[in-house]
């Protein structure tokens, strides 16, 4: 086997076998002691995947700002500014508080040392790229407010999940630009609790019949929010697949609590529902995605161009310098099992279906008679 194919998987290894040590910081949107993380533990045990572990500081009800300015307090878990800074972490999850318009220049209501939500995330960001130069930050796009009170709350709801998408972004975007390009990623979790929701609402969610069950039924008509405690393994399998980058489906429906307390699971129908609501999401969803390929390597894409990138039906293969013989396209998913072939391809433009190919992320090996090797990767809504 050539070095280069060699390098190809080495790389891929890297990725999947990474450490995964993750560090949250927020409120009640990860659960309270940290529900998400203790399942996405659990998870990740079923999946056999042992090098995620996880930390959190959680600060009930506030913005990214407390949190950083009232890190030796926190009413849960460990002062985020020590065990970040420890280097022991190389994905952080940050959660602001909602809404998110209310506190993005900066709030009164939030804390006495006023900041912007720009402002708090890169102070995160430059703290854990500190202390270790491998970490990837992503923030928790949590889904908002509804109010019973309204007469359309449904619609109101759905309208501003879509209004406050673009702002996720633009927080994110902003400390990426002011960094280098190191991309601050996104945990799509308004999306898939906007998909569950929507579901239910299409009658084939096993049963649940009434949307407003996925959430807390003592939050007040008001601010309607948190998801019950089962509904939380929604959000953990969100977690799950942006953190691995890998499918949860047909993974545990019993998974526990913070603290180790066990809670009525979802049953299998339910949890199957909601891990593929949530590779879904996250596979169909470019902020959500690992760049899994590194920048040492990236020669390894030069002179290739797929496209559409992500793709949906058909798709191009096109060498920007030269052409291929008798070249032999190899497709293999997250989990490097080959997925499909091609072989005999000549020339410098391909043109193939997605035939069977499920939404995901995908790695490809294209290689021809005169040792000529290119690798990357694409993804399939």
């Amino acid at each position: 086997m050539r070095i280069a194919i060699g390098l190809f998987f080495t790389l891929n290894l890297l990725f999947l076998n990474a450490q995964h040590n993750t560090y949250y910081v927020g409120h009640s949107g990860f659960g309270w002691d940290l529900i998400v993380g203790e399942m996405v533990n659990d998870l990740a045990v079923d999946a056999n995947i042992s090098t995620y572990d996880y930390g959190f500081q959680f600060i009930g009800g506030t913005c990214l700002a407390n949190q950083w300015f009232s890190h030796s307090e926190p009413q849960g878990g460990t002062d985020s500014h020590v065990e970040i800074a420890t280097g022991n972490y190389d994905i952080l999850v940050l959660a602001e508080q909602i809404p998110i318009q209310e506190v993005l220049l900066g709030s009164q209501f939030c804390n006495e040392n006023i900041i912007t939500s720009y402002q708090s995330l890169d102070n995160f960001f430059d703290l854990a790229i500190s202390a270790n130069a491998n970490t990837q930050v992503y923030l928790m796009e949590f889904h908002n407010e509804i109010n019973l009170t309204n007469a359309t709350p449904y619609e109101d709801w759905v309208a501003l999940n879509a209004e406050m998408r673009p702002i996720w972004e633009m927080i994110a975007d902003s400390v990426s630009e002011i960094n280098s390009g190191r991309s601050v990623l996104i945990v799509p979790v308004a999306s898939a609790y906007q998909a569950m929701v929507d579901s239910i609402r299409a009658g084939v969610f096993p049963g649940i019949t009434d949307w407003l069950d996925v959430f807390d039924p003592d939050d007040i008509p008001e601010a309607t929010i948190h998801p019950t405690e089962m509904t939380y393994y929604l959000s953990a399998c969100v977690h799950f697949a942006t953190i691995f980058g890998e499918s949860p489906v047909g993974l545990t429906n019993e998974t526990f609590a913070a603290a180790g307390w066990q809670f009525e699971a979802p049953t299998t129908a339910q949890a199957q529902m909601m891990q593929e609501i949530a590779w879904a999401v996250v596979s169909n969803d470019d902020r959500a995605i690992r760049d899994v390929i590194l920048s040492a390597e990236e020669q390894f894409y030069d002179g290739v161009t797929i496209y559409p990138n992500p793709i949906e039906n058909d798709f191009t293969i096109e060498l920007t310098s030269g052409s291929l013989q008798d070249a032999v396209l190899k497709i293999f998913d997250p989990a490097g099992n080959l997925i499909m072939q091609h072989a005999n391809l000549n020339g410098d433009q391909f043109r193939l279906s997605r035939s069977n190919l499920m939404s995901g992320i995908y790695f490809y090996d294209l290689t021809d008679t005169g040792n000529r090797q290119f690798t990357g990767r694409f993804i399939v809504r």
